[in-house]
């Protein structure tokens, strides 16, 4: 249920401290013909960048994501090969401990790092034991102790090795936030972890209140959305009369410009839709993002995914605090940046098709 304001979100006083980690980590080239669905012609491709976020709350810290560990061919063997035989290019500068140590964070001050994916668990044998890994419904029982005892585990068994591991089941999420269900993880308001299923087992986003009165709140979305065109525009939040953003062409574009592009020439529906073959359940995937798709109408939320390649020059990182993002416009900025890219595509898939035509 929605309120006058947007999304009906418990009240709360409290509120966490949110540092966006540029983790160094990005994937080149990852195939996409069969993730998107009407196809987009010309998006054969794409490249993620991948965010960390360190929570803050009193004394207590969390880390949800953790990006791709430098060594990322120490991954387990199925992944590695998956990434090989996909033509993808996986570079990693810093490891995120050495990103966290230069920025002045203890290790042993991280009391929990949340989510388990290839691409969001970093190194987790690099944090002292003292840190707890705590996951999504489904994944102790699927998963654990790890590769190679599961072997189409994510993670191995020496990165869990005596740490303890909390494993939130479907039970543990309560409370109605959003068309999500979500479980109130310093039991104050103040950071959610939200039951997220679709994209693949156990898998979760969060909601971090990052002001009180006014309201505000970053959506950490996770791998629910890769593109911005999947969650944008919507009914909630219709393709503006037109858009000014850098590279678009004209600037500023009308959106009947923009109309030409869009596989369903549609101001109130997104741009590309998810494949049948990529998530793990279509319907959850769908219907997750249905609920995002309200947070992102919402203008006292901000969301990003753990590959928001958008905004990546919008963002400020660690050791900066996000908490500002409203004041400075952040939302503002990085809405419909995603147009300019898809324009880009199509003119060149354009050229393309005329060349093969002579």
């Amino acid at each position: 249920m929605e309120s006058p304001l947007g999304v009906a979100i418990p009240a709360s006083n409290s509120t966490v401290s949110v540092s966006i980690i540029d983790t160094t980590s990005w994937a080149y080239k990852i195939p996409c013909r069969d993730l998107f669905y009407p196809r987009f012609a010309g998006l054969d491709t794409f490249d993620i960048c991948s965010y960390a976020f360190l929570i803050t709350h009193n004394n207590r810290h969390v880390l949800f994501d953790l990006g791709i560990k430098k060594d990322w061919e120490e991954l387990v063997p199925d992944t590695v090969a998956r990434l090989k035989r996909s033509g993808t290019s996986v570079v990693v500068e810093k490891e995120l401990v050495d990103i966290l140590r230069d920025g002045g964070t203890d290790l042993n001050d991280i009391d929990a790092v949340v989510h388990i994916h290839w691409d969001h668990t970093g190194n987790l044998a690099s944090f002292p034991p003292s840190t707890d890994l705590v996951v999504g419904p489904g994944i102790v029982d699927r998963f654990m102790p790890g590769w190679p005892t599961v072997a189409d585990s994510h993670f191995r068994e020496s990165d869990v090795l005596g740490r303890k591991i909390t494993g939130l089941e479907n039970q543990r999420f309560t409370i109605d936030i959003g068309g999500l269900r979500g479980y109130d993880y310093f039991g104050d308001g103040s950071f959610y972890l939200l039951n997220a299923p679709g994209h693949s087992l156990g898998h979760i986003n969060a909601l971090a209140r990052t002001s009180a009165d006014p309201d505000t709140y970053i959506f950490l979305a996770a791998d629910s959305v890769h593109l911005a065109g999947e969650v944008r525009p919507t009914h909630s939040l219709p393709l503006p009369d037109e858009i000014d953003v850098p590279n678009i062409v004209p600037r500023p574009c009308p959106a009947e410009h923009l109309l030409q592009i869009h596989p369903r020439a549609s101001r109130m529906l997104q741009f590309l839709g998810l494949d049948r073959c990529f998530p793990e359940d279509l319907d959850a995937a769908e219907k997750t993002i249905e609920s995002i798709e309200k947070f992102d109408a919402d203008e006292r939320v901000l969301v990003v995914w753990a590959h928001d390649v958008t905004m990546y020059k919008t963002l400020e990182y660690y050791p900066a605090i996000a908490n500002g993002w409203k004041a400075k416009g952040w939302k503002g900025t990085g809405r419909w940046a995603f147009l300019s890219d898809l324009q880009k595509i199509a003119n060149e898939q354009k050229v393309k098709s005329q060349h093969e035509e002579l």
